[in-house]
């Protein structure tokens, strides 16, 4: 594996597909005439050259050289759960993520943008020419299993540019962001599509991958599959707000799938970082490959540029709601576990302590438990005993008991539908913090759900977040300028 990743991306990716330099960085992928077009027109023509050119889009997404760290700590910083460190508490772009108040010039604003967009190049391309093949010389389905895998890898960066930069709340925004379903061949520029037009597509591609991804390759959880395909859909149809189809989804995935994807026995397992199992662990959906050569960087990430908020610290360790008299904590000890040894965040490896392997989930079975519970809640404006089961199923394995007394314990079949969906959220904070930026997006579609400012606000918990229009990022200001403003760029920026 790591050998394939070395040598395609040292190699084939060099001068088949296209890439940015560190001079282009700041343009969208459709806006400058793109690198060695011919040879990428040739270089995918083979089975071989097929999953060579997969291998190389999989080390894309974790590759730690350029934006893909940031894409999880910049919405980590912009809700409560992250901060900057000492060493970058001057750094203005990372203050005005911090601060609700992002740059339309960062330098990082500006590698996240272009990472997502040369993922999707690499997919496109992959898409495009090996649906031309012919199935000679490729295993039974295999050629459409690749098709659908490049299509999963597309699907999930169009989900996370849409979330960051467009009114992803909003299915009537004309907010979107720009959805390239072809790779970059000219110097053409087109502009943004509305939010309705990117979730199409995405769901489109999720729809591919689960008629026709693997259910699991080689056994291993690096590789895109069906259940990835399901959950992810599930996710975003919980996002458009179609609550029903989102909870029959999430429940086929949790009721329906093998022993391959269930809940891990322990919380702790999930991150244990000292060996490649750990990647394939029972929990994990889809997880980025890493090993001690290929690393991620999101450990130095973590401690180097951002740690752990200690106002998300202090509020998981003294949180609690009271339900029918009962005084139930938020949290057990997940979230102050995370405080690893010399500031690392322990979700991730920590260098100091001899640890190689790097977990960085996109997806993992507690999430498809909570957005089941929460989709089931909103479709049917009560609290179902399923739905109650999946919050507290994920509080149990947590360490929760059940004896009805105060603490860390489970919610009783008493809870109202309020209370229920408020507890949803705050768990999703307590087991995925710090993970895709998942707590800011909630703390968005709770504001949007209850009308901007009228209800739940994102400023009870973020105090600097009051201006709806930042709650998503700026389109880097090159991009729109390059474009002759064809790019629109967002409210308030």
């Amino acid at each position: 594996m790591k050998t394939l990743y070395i040598k395609f991306y040292a190699s084939i990716l060099g001068i088949a597909l296209v890439s940015l330099t560190s001079c282009e960085v700041a343009n969208e992928l459709d806006s400058f005439d793109p690198l060695y077009v011919l040879e990428a027109e040739e270089a995918i023509n083979s089975p071989v050259s097929a999953e060579l050119a997969l291998t190389g889009a999989y080390s894309k997404m974790s590759s730690g050289f350029d934006g893909r760290p940031w894409l999880t700590t910049v919405p980590a910083l912009m809700s409560f759960t992250a901060v900057p460190t000492a060493q970058t508490a001057s750094n203005v772009e990372i203050a005005g993520f911090e601060a609700n108040n992002p740059l339309k010039e960062g330098f990082n604003l500006k590698s996240m943008y272009t990472h997502l967009y040369e993922q999707i190049n690499r997919a496109n391309w992959i898409i495009e020419k090996v649906t031309e093949l012919p199935d000679t010389g490729f295993e039974a389905g295999r050629r459409l299993g690749i098709v659908a895998e490049a299509k999963a890898i597309r699907a999930q960066a169009n989900f996370e540019l849409l979330r960051l930069w467009g009114q992803f709340y909003d299915l009537n925004s004309e907010y979107g962001v720009n959805i390239r379903l072809s790779p970059a061949k000219t110097s053409e520029v087109l502009p943004r599509g509305t939010v309705m037009e990117a979730y199409t597509a995405i769901l489109n591609d999720l729809n591919d991958v689960i008629a026709n991804a693997p259910d699991l390759r080689d056994g291993h959880k690096y590789y895109m599959n069906k259940t990835f395909g399901k959950s992810l859909k599930a996710k975003v149809l919980l996002f458009m707000g179609r609550y029903a189809e989102a909870a029959t989804l999430a429940s086929e995935v949790i009721n329906s799938s093998d022993a391959n994807f269930k809940l891990t026995p322990t919380f702790n397992e999930l991150f244990d970082h000292s060996s490649i199992a750990t990647l394939d662990n029972s929990e994990s959906i889809f997880a980025v490959y890493s090993d001690p050569s290929e690393g991620t960087d999101n450990n130095l990430q973590w401690w180097l540029y951002n740690s752990i908020s200690p106002n998300y610290i202090n509020w998981a360790a003294a949180g609690t709601t009271t339900i029918a008299g009962q005084e139930i904590s938020f949290d057990g000890n997940r979230v102050a576990g995370m405080q690893g040894f010399f500031g690392f965040n322990s979700k991730y490896n920590n260098l100091f302590l001899g640890e190689s392997f790097d977990t960085v989930y996109f997806m993992r079975m507690a999430e498809v438990y909570l957005i089941f519970a929460e989709a089931d809640a909103r479709a049917t404006n009560s609290v179902s005993t399923a739905a109650l089961n999946a919050l507290n199923d994920i509080r149990v394995r947590a360490g929760a008991t059940t004896t009805g007394a105060d603490g860390f314990e489970t919610y009783p079949a008493s809870i109202t539908l309020p209370e229920f969906l408020e507890a949803v959220r705050v768990e999703k904070a307590m087991e995925l913090a710090t993970e895709l930026g998942e707590t800011w997006f909630d703390l968005i579609r709770y504001d949007y759900i209850d009308g901007f400012d009228a209800g739940f606000k994102v400023s009870d918990h973020k105090p600097t977040a009051t201006n709806p229009d930042k709650f998503i990022l700026p389109i880097p200001l090159q991009s729109v300028e390059v474009s002759n403003n064809v790019v629109l760029q967002n409210p308030s920026y």
